[in-house]
């Protein structure tokens, strides 16, 4: 297994560790202050030594913790780990503080007296040993800090990823259904009417090149949705015939506007088939889409018999149930889609989401 990086340090610890010592050297400055002994030089020096020193063990110590982050979920292990060695890094702690010291000192040609030994080692690995224990703990809140933010950010990332997958894989759901769907009209269409047959293929190619392309983005511009739109709805009108479905567009809406791929199309298929292909009568499409107070709406009218929802699909087939699990997938609850009945008779679909774009 790879070793395990070492912890970054980056400026705001450093900072507040800087921070720290300077105020554990003003904190010690000051008890010899009011013990009555001087400040300067050598009372100064002894302070910020022994900082310096407890800085190197605890950058040592700290640039080593990234090995224990595996026992951050058992504390008691990550703190025996940590903590197991204490007596002999304060020994080492106070051999270097001191030797430090007295090197500096016969550096000036003076000597370092100081308590005995047994005393100054007594001491001195009590109080560091209290030192290490406060950064440990300081330590440990820390990486599991990081540790918990790290796993925050990759549960965001794949919950984000999951959600783009699913996105796609409805949106490359829809091109089969609605290729069934074309591929049925052409089929009515090849004995009855080969010419307009070849030209339905034609439009098929068309929207299916169109489709391919837009289908690996789950937005795209409205432009572009509404060019689908046209291409479906124009191969669905040479099924049954200018005569027998008119087709009505009103879309002022801002072309940049971003909506889901394939979101039009499957309003325009609920219409086509409770409505045109439900009867024999000419039949109305009114196609709207527009753009008020940050929201868009897209709209679907016609004039059939009005809202039809077979059992277990409670406000249209598998277009439309596809579409819903896309739009709570991308809005949430911020995108709604209802069918109702039109005012003077026949069904209304509309699309309602933030115009974001």
């Amino acid at each position: 297994m790879a070793a395990a990086a070492p912890a970054p340090i980056t400026p705001r610890p450093l900072a507040v560790w800087g921070s720290f010592c300077l105020l554990m050297v003003l904190v010690g400055l000051q008890d010899r202050w009011y013990a009555g002994q001087g400040l300067w030089p050598w009372p100064l020096f002894y302070e910020v030594s022994a900082m310096a020193v407890a800085s190197a063990v605890a950058y040592w110590r700290w640039r080593r913790l990234a090995r224990d982050d595996a026992w951050l979920g058992r504390p008691l292990q990550w703190f025996w780990r940590v903590l197991r060695w204490t007596p002999l890094v304060a020994l080492v702690f106070v051999l270097a503080l001191y030797g430090l010291r007295h090197a500096v000192r016969a550096a000036f040609g003076l000597s370092y007296l100081h308590p005995p030994w047994p005393e100054v080692l007594a001491y001195e690995m009590l109080k560091f040993a209290v030192f290490y224990l406060l950064f440990a703990g300081v330590s440990f809140a820390l990486r599991s800090y990081q540790a918990l933010a790290a796993e925050r950010l990759r549960a965001e990332r794949l919950e984000r990823l999951s959600g783009e997958a699913r996105l796609a894989q409805l949106t490359q759901q829809m091109q089969p259904h609605f290729l069934h769907n074309a591929l049925n009209t052409i089929a009515a269409l090849v004995h009855d009417d080969p010419p307009a047959a070849d030209a339905a293929l034609l439009n098929l190619s068309q929207l299916l090149r169109a489709a391919s392309s837009a289908a690996q983005r789950p937005l795209h511009p409205l432009g572009d949705e509404l060019s689908l739109a046209r291409s479906y709805a124009g191969l669905m009108q040479q099924r049954f015939g200018a005569q027998r479905v008119r087709l009505l567009w009103d879309t002022d809406a801002a072309p940049a506007l971003q909506v889901p791929t394939l979101s039009l199309q499957p309003l325009l298929e609920n219409a086509f088939v409770h409505a045109a292909e439900a009867r024999s009568a000419p039949t109305t499409l009114q196609i709207r889409a527009k753009a008020r107070a940050g929201r868009l709406r897209l709209e679907v009218a016609d004039d059939g018999p009005g809202p039809q929802a077979g059992p277990g699909r409670p406000g249209g087939g598998v277009g439309l149930a596809n579409l819903r699990e896309r739009l709570a997938a991308l809005y949430g609850d911020a995108a709604t889609l209802r069918l109702a009945a039109r005012d003077g008779g026949g069904c209304v679909a509309t699309l309602e989401l933030p115009a974001d774009g």
